[in-house]
């Protein structure tokens, strides 16, 4: 059972016992947040109407208001914790059992202690209500005052961890801590300087030094200054040392455990994500691995650790495990690659990366090619190495495993997992080597339970993203083993060619895992491209789903603009911009397939009871955008798939199927659709269900 919580840092989130999500409109998701920030104090509903519903008649305020109290109400009601209380002209909130993260984050940064201020810290997830505008002046006043109030007391925090952790002579959690202040506050010289500081600490001169350039740019870019007499002295000293040191001894191919890198948490949709940073390079890569994986057991293998170093000595390598395995949260459910997008994109944000390489092996690969997709802004260049494109069997796909093979490697994890593990097909060149099959067994437990590995590792196989490959165009760079007895040579050239100016490159041997046979010579491969090949401009051609959506028994009136104010309202609550508007008629543009399907559903069921009824249809394609307009064919495909949707229907794209693997979405094969500029018939499903309580946004 989940607890109730409400949280409004980096957005609004409130679940009550056993994860029950009200759906709320915008404006009470507003007043549920003004009346929370002052908890157990009565407001008049006076000041509530003006404070939200400022541009209607008075009437129509107060209407808006009870309506949004019933609701408020309701989800009180059921939701195991706190109190909704109306007496006469007056509202309350009273939180009780709650948990609040303003409060909580509020009680944590006045503490002295540098363990409180961390918790502080990692509770503050963005701004307050962050992504919530309802154009009423009033109440974005309001918002601006307690937003930058928040924010000055977690950059206080931040100020007093750096501070503590300097004393304190701990340069790893002083530089976690000035990353996060910057990426705040990226004009703060201190914590320029603090990092730098740190980077030297460690040894890390060259990440010292280009900590410095990146400061410079900074200044000279936003404020057109040049940096304080201090960062320049200090500027000045790294170089000097630099100049100075001799060469550092190499060090043991083993990683001792008192050496590991330290393992940071951060909160994405509410799961806590795990990610290392090491390694001092002038440019982020995020390496994303395949199936299951452990950051810390990592360093437990020589040859592991040694590709991880490697990589750290051309990059400031960025590792995760994955949503469900490793040292992130389990038992999170079977998770979805837009999921863990948005995973890899919260540890991006939280380590101040702007623009990444990503790097994706096996089934990692999948995930970074719709990232790189979806993100171009945030994607330097693409690197897949024993990746592909289709996780089974099909005609157009020959090369994967068929259903039954799947079964076959199913059963032989569940008969083998524990044992010293069978590197025949992951990596034949380790077979005879007893101390790697034994670290891989301990790796692999330590990584899933038997029964989330069989799961993911059937998830896997159901991966389809064929259709996103041409919508990638940023640098990429596919690596392929001759022998690999997972991933086909074809599957690889597959890649590169539907991938727009990809290189391709096949290397010897017959290892599946990069620590295999020849590893060096396949990070030499990694280094030269991605050293060479940075960074491209990202155009402006996107990755969007496009919402198509019809209202049959569309309102007149008074009633077409409460229908209207529904679509507006849940079309902000699920991240979507409006292409175009007719009567009875929406286009839309998502970034998430989850979103589109789950804003379609919220509309339907919010019109039913004014007797109107939704057809929709979710497709993903390629746009132009220009600021919030955009076009492209997708547009047309999904305008004529919506006349295939009946009555009550939301249609959705097979791509768009296939992307949501794990969702619980359900889906029914419903037929396809010739059209113009597309290479054949494109198949559609029926949306005929959504997991009991999921809130997909």
């Amino acid at each position: 059972m989940t607890a109730p919580h409400l949280h409004l840092l980096g957005g609004f989130d409130f679940t009550g016992i056993g994860a029950t999500a009200p759906a709320f409109s915008r404006k009470a998701r507003g007043m549920v947040a003004y009346l929370a920030l002052q908890a157990g104090q009565a407001q008049s509903r006076e000041k509530l109407a003006a404070l939200l519903w400022s541009l209607n008649g008075e009437a129509q305020a107060r209407m808006s208001l009870r309506q949004a109290v019933s609701s408020v109400r309701k989800a009180m009601s059921v939701s195991g914790g706190g109190r909704f209380l109306t007496e006469g002209a007056n509202i309350a909130l009273h939180l009780d059992d709650f948990d609040f993260d303003v409060a909580r984050f509020e009680a944590l940064a006045a503490s002295p202690t540098p363990e409180d201020l961390e918790q502080a810290v990692a509770v503050y997830r963005g701004d307050l209500l962050d992504g919530l505008g309802l154009r009423e002046e009033p109440f974005e006043e309001w918002l601006r005052v307690e937003r930058e109030r928040l924010r000055v007391i977690a950059v206080a925090a931040l100020d007093r961890l750096i501070s503590h952790y300097t004393a304190a002579g701990d340069p790893a959690a002083c530089i976690r801590a000035a990353m996060r202040l910057l990426a705040m506050e990226p004009l703060r010289e201190d914590a320029h300087r603090a990092l730098m500081r740190g980077y030297a600490a460690q040894g890390r001169i060259n990440l010292a030094l280009k900590q410095y350039e990146l400061c410079r740019d900074a200044l000279q870019r936003e404020l057109r200054l040049m940096p304080e007499a201090e960062t320049r002295n200090l500027h000045e000293e790294l170089r000097a040392r630099r100049a100075s040191s001799p060469a550092r001894p190499a060090a043991s191919s083993a990683e001792p455990e008192s050496a590991r890198p330290p393992t940071h948490y951060v909160k994405s949709s509410g799961v806590n994500i795990a990610y290392q940073v090491t390694g001092d390079g002038p440019v982020d890569l995020v390496y994303v691995p395949g199936w299951v994986s452990n950051l810390d057991l990592a360093w437990a293998s020589p040859r592991f650790s040694h590709v991880l170093k490697r990589l750290g000595s051309f990059s400031r390598l960025i590792r995760i495990d994955k949503r469900g395995t490793g040292l992130s949260d389990r038992d999170v459910g079977l998770p979805t690659l837009e999921a863990r997008m948005e995973d890899v994109r919260a540890v991006l944000d939280a380590v101040g990366s702007k623009r990444t390489v990503l790097f994706g092996s096996s089934e990692g690969g999948p995930m970074c090619m719709l990232f790189a997709a979806t993100y171009p802004e945030r994607t330097s260049a693409l690197v897949l190495t024993g990746a592909y494109a289709r996780g089974t069997w099909s005609k157009d796909y020959p090369w994967a495993r068929t259903v039954d093979e799947v079964q076959q490697d199913i059963d032989t994890v569940e008969r083998e997992w524990g044992k010293p593990a069978d590197m025949s097909r992951a990596a034949p060149s380790l077979i005879e080597n007893m101390a790697e099959r034994e670290w891989f067994a301990a790796y692999l437990r330590n990584s899933a339970s038997p029964a989330d590995a069989i799961a993911l590792w059937r998830w896997g196989t159901e991966i389809d993203v064929r259709d996103i490959l041409p919508a990638i165009h940023v640098p990429t760079l596919v690596l392929q083993r001759t022998g690999d007895r997972w991933v086909k040579p074809e599957e690889g050239r597959y890649l590169a060619t539907h991938i727009e100016g990809a290189r391709y490159v096949e290397l010897a041997g017959r290892d599946h895992v990069i620590w295999g046979e020849d590893c060096d010579g396949l990070v030499d491969e990694i280094r030269d491209f991605v050293t060479g090949a940075l960074p491209a401009a990202p155009g402006e051609r996107v990755l969007v789903w496009v919402l198509a959506l019809a209202i049959d028994g569309a309102a007149e009136g008074a009633k077409a603009s409460e229908q209207s104010a529904i679509v507006r309202d849940e079309l902000l609550l699920g991240g979507g911009t409006e292409i175009r508007r007719s009567r009875g008629r929406l286009l839309a543009a998502f970034q998430r397939p989850t979103r589109s399907i789950e804003c379609a559903m919220a509309i339907a069921d919010r019109l039913k009871p004014c007797g109107a009824e939704v057809r929709a249809a979710i497709h993903i394609g390629e746009c132009e955008a220009r600021g919030d307009d955009f076009s492209g064919i997708a547009i047309e495909v999904t305008s004529r798939l919506l006349d295939h949707a009946r009555p009550g229907q939301i249609i959705a794209s097979r791509t768009t199927r296939d992307l949501v693997v794990g969702s619980g979405l359900t889906f029914e094969e419903q037929g396809e659709m010739k059209a113009s500029g597309l290479p054949g018939a494109l198949p559609y499903f029926a949306v005929t269900g959504a997991p009991l309580g999921a809130d997909l946004r």
